[in-house]
């Protein structure tokens, strides 16, 4: 049996050799190298036998060895920047020579009112793919735009489905936040009403007071059309667009039919999406220890009776899981691109739909597309662009004191949600507040927008003989909103309201726009030329009507036509605005070596007065391919691409509304009947804001393009800033916007921003493994240089009349403002030995409702002249850091085998502040009837100096002092090394006061993608007619590095107060997204 089982496995081995001999015997080697056009070699270019997997990569010198079939007789060979080869295998040594892909060489891009060369490009412009975009995942195209593009700084507003984004391209160039949003032009059609306020939709201060509000303006645009973004960040690049470039512009190419057969794309996918970042506030037993220990602090004031054992309590109700939920985010986008020589079109349908991670709050998207290019003659071509969106959303109030995030936050965890019979619950508590039930608010007060968006653009190319064609545009816009409020009837414990109201607003937009601009192109022998004349006129107009009523029968009946007859009210409006310009561009170069171009543009703005309706802004830039001179010649193995670039250009912002240089007038009820007043003083000499902008570039190529760097330094100037005068109180200039004289539109101040920006892309691995990788870094310094008016300062609030940052000469724009801690005072003779508090007493009586021990110790930095006075009031407030960051960045890598594909993209922030408002409210510690910070357990306590001190007695100031904690003499601090205040209502020192306590570090590294993608193989898929199909696993935001001790470092623009940024007071976090995907082509 045994020698049985040896000859078996001695035949059994002897045929795997004889068949390797075979196998060995039907292939044969290949070798070769692979060079460049100039005879370089070319490392890591893949060498593939055409219709196998069978493959190699070159080595260092170029080189390959490759063993292939017998019957094998075509090798495909690529190289990333290079054409494709297919080449005949040949006996010997084999040299393949590689050519520069016309794509790489001379891509085409987009700007102002044309295309142009990627190497004519004199002016500062960077690309964002469609494939970049797809891969953010977002549903605005404004959020994928995080970390994807040097220069350009990208934080949320809100992260609220559909929210949007604070875009700042070459930092902040304007004083209102509200204006300094780039301009968004799709298909040639500038983007409308990108920003607006909750005032402006017929929602009201339901979203917040600011301009700036946490819906998007682009939230209609479906990012699956999108082919490229081009963003023009210098003013050579931005001045063809005059009046509305000052903040940069971001051009929207949406995609086109190819010639072929109709190819049927479907991409969609599902995710499930969760806030992962908790608040440590303190549980029900945590929270009743705090509640009696601070009863004993504070005067002795009486325990709670159901808090009298805090070890037999629970956990509590969970306010932050109530709040936040796991909820869907599905997208699905089916489209059909094809075409004849003659006629090309691309056609699609989208629907998008996400639930918000807090409750109350969704958006739903319905999107359709046509495009569509048709050569009727050799000198006709005509060309159309058509989108129509509908959105709706639920909205919710955060980033308040009153919002859904800030106000759960604070509500006590013996509290429950709802009764026991299912009605929403609140506290009813003796002595109690009334407080919101915040998770009542979110799912019983409505706050619904439903927008609709018509885009179109329509073109005719006419060529009148070679190099000489007229384009002309006939663009427009139309959208409408309908946005309905409801505050219903409730009870929430004490809380009680006994009226609803409802409120309807139905909003219409139109605007349209007209271009007609000639183009000559002609090449001279080696030289070059192009000149554009151009010619445009647009206007907008809004109207709206809405409706307001009060006590309706029912919270099921929400129509204000329903509602009591007197109490119904109705209101209108409209408004409009026209633009006319004339532009003009030339553009020369020699030997593709020398480049010159000048952009001049004239506009007229209805928005200014006569005095200075018409303004001109020109720009001028050039650049020097270095690498196309003959002295380069031998660097070309090293740097194959060294180009120069400089520019200088101007550009103008006349974003100030309608009729802003006028007085207009006010319908006022009276007692007498209806009366008008004027609404605000006239200024007819109010213009443009003005921006002017240097650049120098440089372009770099290394190793055939496997490394290329892009850096860009520049200096950005805005003057005559447009803003409201600043004028004495006795004018009647202050107070409410509803009811004071609003103050003249000016231009005051300037403004300066710094920069320097690189953007580096490499491919360290090619071949089977390929390892490509870009980084994006943005460095920018912004100052206010001058206010020119009797202002010292711009101040913006927090929360009504909370001073939370000053933009003063010298500093960044909405730098925090306040005090700056010194520690806490320990005892008495700490107190005396210190600068006098406002709480000082000046009868030195000291009281627990004075300055005490265990209070804030803020630092003495200023008085009437200037120096340190011994006394702590509002002079000694000073600047606590900028919520500017010093430098942002993206940095994306994609690794592939095969048919495997790895993208992790990271992006972050450096050196930016946050003011954590709504860590401040959890820190207060002057009422046991508001929810705190677990590390309030931490707070100062105190204890007597002598235990065994007789009490009562009468101190020197005829007081009777009747313990130990109401006697100065004998008080102390108990935890010395404590930085955290005493409990005490009513906080007679104001220790919660606006101080850098409250200001943190908000540097973040964050994942922002983790995908992994498997394409399946082709020769399977189109066995069954798929021409292409990937499957993705998407994870977003997965983890998030930062010291910052909120839910979210991401915080951008206020909705309270046009000159705050970067304060938190409960914003909407971004969320946590798992999602898997498909793709299929037909």
């Amino acid at each position: 049996m045994q020698n049985k089982l040896l000859r078996q496995t001695f035949l059994i081995c002897l045929a795997a050799v004889m068949s390797a001999s075979m196998l060995f015997g039907q292939q044969r080697t290949v070798t070769g190298k692979v060079v460049d056009e100039t005879n370089t070699a070319l490392p890591g270019a893949s060498v593939v036998v055409k219709g196998t997997t069978i493959g190699t990569a070159s080595d260092l010198s170029g080189n390959f060895s490759l063993q292939v079939p017998s019957d094998a007789t075509t090798l495909v060979v690529t190289f990333v920047g290079m054409d494709t080869q297919e080449v005949p295998i040949s006996s010997g040594s084999m040299t393949i020579t590689m050519t520069m892909s016309a794509e790489e060489v001379d891509a085409v891009v987009v700007v102002g009112y044309g295309t142009a060369r990627k190497s004519e490009l004199t002016g500062a412009s960077v690309s964002v793919t469609g494939e970049q975009l797809a891969a953010a995942m977002t549903a605005n195209l404004d959020q994928a735009l995080q970390g994807r593009a040097a220069g350009v700084t990208a934080v949320y507003t809100s992260g609220q489905p559909g929210g949007a984004m604070s875009i700042r391209i070459r930092g902040q160039g304007t004083v209102r936040a509200a204006a300094a949003e780039p301009l968004y032009v799709i298909d040639g059609v500038p983007v409308q009403n990108v920003s607006q306020s909750g005032h402006s939709i017929g929602l009201g201060d339901r979203l917040g007071n600011g301009s700036v509000q946490t819906f998007s303006g682009l939230s209609g645009i479906n990012p699956a059309d999108i082919v490229s973004m081009e963003i023009l960040k210098d003013a050579s690049a931005t001045a063809i667009y005059g009046s509305r470039g000052a903040n940069g512009v971001v051009l929207i190419t949406t995609k086109s039919g190819k010639t072929g057969d109709a190819r049927f794309t479907y991409e969609g996918y599902y995710g499930i999406q969760e806030q992962v970042a908790r608040l440590d506030v303190m549980n029900l037993r945590e929270f009743a220890e705090y509640s009696n220990d601070w009863a004993a602090e504070t005067n002795g004031r009486d325990p709670r009776v159901e808090f009298g054992d805090p070890s037999i309590l629970g956990e509590g109700t969970n306010w932050q899981n109530e709040l936040f939920r796991t909820a869907p985010v599905m997208n699905h986008q089916l489209s059909a691109a094809g075409g004849s020589e003659k006629v090309k079109y691309y056609v699609s349908g989208g629907y998008f739909s996400q639930d918000g991670t807090q409750v109350g709050t969704d958006f739903s998207r319905y999107s359709a597309r046509v495009n569509l290019d048709a050569d009727l003659k050799k000198w006709l071509k005509l060309g159309s662009r058509i989108m129509y969106s509908a959105t709706d959303e639920n909205l919710t109030l955060n980033n308040s004191t009153e919002g859904v995030i800030s106000v759960a936050m604070r509500t006590t965890p013996d509290v429950p949600v709802r009764n026991a019979d299912g009605s929403w619950a609140g506290l009813v508590y003796e002595g109690a507040p009334s407080l919101i039930n915040p998770i009542a608010k979110a799912l019983d007060e409505t706050n619904m927008l439903k927008k609709n968006l018509l885009n179109a653009n329509f073109s005719a190319d006419i060529t009148f003989f070679k190099g000489l064609t007229l384009r002309t545009e006939l663009g427009g816009e139309v959208s409408g909103s309908n946005a309905y409020h409801f505050t219903p009837t409730f009870k929430y414990g004490t809380l009680v309201n006994s009226t609803n109201t409802s409120r309807w607003q139905k909003n219409q937009n139109f605007f349209w726009q007209i271009k007609n601009y000639l183009t000559y192109s002609n090449q001279f022998g080696r030289h070059n030329v192009t000149a554009m004349l151009g010619q445009e006129a647009s206007e907008w107009s809004w109207e709206f009507l809405s409706g307001t009523a009060n006590g309706l029968s029912s919270n099921d009946i929400q129509h204000p036509g329903l509602g009591d007859p007197k109490t119904m009210a109705i209101n209108a409006g409209f408004g409009s605005g026209a633009i006319a310009s004339f532009f003009a561009r030339g553009n020369y170069s020699f030997a593709d070596r020398y480049y010159l171009s000048y952009t001049f543009r004239y506009d007229g703005s209805s928005n200014f007065g006569p005095e200075n309706r018409w303004a001109p802004f020109h720009a001028v830039s050039g650049s020097w391919r270095v690498s196309q001179e003959k002295f380069w010649a031998n660097m070309q193995d090293v740097v194959n691409d060294f180009k120069v670039r400089a520019g200088w250009g101007q550009t103008g912002n006349q974003n100030i509304g309608g009729y802003r240089w006028g007085a207009s007038i006010y319908k006022m009820p009276s007692n007498l009947g209806m009366g008008f007043r004027q609404t605000n003083l006239a200024n007819p000499y109010v213009g443009w804001e003005k921006q002017e902008q240097w650049n120098l570039g440089l372009d770099l190529g290394f190793v055939q393009n496997r490394i290329s760097l892009v850096v860009d330094m520049y200096i950005k100037k805005s003057s005559d800033m447009l803003m409201e005068l600043q004028l004495p109180s006795y004018m009647g200039t202050s107070g409410n916007a509803s009811i004071r004289l609003n103050p003249p539109m000016g231009n005051f101040g300037e403004i300066e921003n710094r920069g320097l920006e690189f953007s580096l892309n490499t491919r360290p691995v090619v071949g089977r493994f390929t390892w490509e990788n870009d980084l994006q870094l943005t460095f920018n310094r912004n100052r206010l240089l001058d206010l020119t008016t009797t202002m010292t300062s711009i101040e913006g609030y927090g929360q009504w009349t909370d001073v939370v940052s000053r933009s003063t000469v010298g500093q960044p724009l909405y730098s925090f403002y306040g005090y700056q801690v010194e520690g806490i005072y320990l005892d008495k003779e700490d107190i005396l030995a210190s600068p006098r508090q406002e709480a000082f007493p000046a009868d030195f009586n000291f009281t627990r409702y004075t300055i005490w021990p265990g209070d804030i110790k803020f630092a003495d930095l200023s008085g009437p002249n200037g120096e340190p006075d011994g006394v702590i009031n509002e002079l000694d407030r000073t600047y606590l850091g900028s919520p500017l960051p010093k430098f942002t960045f993206g940095f994306n890598n994609i690794f592939s085998y095969r048919n495997i594909e790895l993208t992790v993209y990271m992006s972050g922030s450096y050196g930016n502040k946050i003011m954590n408002y709504v860590g401040r409210s959890l820190m207060e510690m002057s009422s046991s009837w508001s929810n705190q910070l677990q590390t309030a357990v931490d707070r100062a306590k105190l204890e007597p100096i002598d235990p065994d001190k007789t009490y009562p007695f009468v101190n020197a100031y005829g007081t009777t002092i009747n313990a130990w904690y109401n006697d100065i003499d004998n008080v102390r601090v108990a935890n010395p090394d404590t930085d955290i205040p005493r409990a005490m209502a009513g906080d007679p020192n104001d220790n919660i006061r606006i101080s850098d306590r409250f200001i943190e570090d908000g540097s973040y590294l964050r994942f922002k993608n983790i995908s992994l993608a498997y394409y399946l193989p082709k020769n399977i898929i189109r066995k069954i007619g798929v021409q292409d199909m990937k499957v993705y696993l998407n994870l977003q935001n997965m983890w998030t590095i930062t010291k910052y001790t909120g839910l979210d470092p991401e915080i951008g623009a206020s909705q309270t107060n046009d000159f705050v940024f970067g304060l938190d007071n409960g914003r909407y976090p971004a969320a946590r997204t798992y999602t898997f995907g498909l793709n299929f082509t037909l």
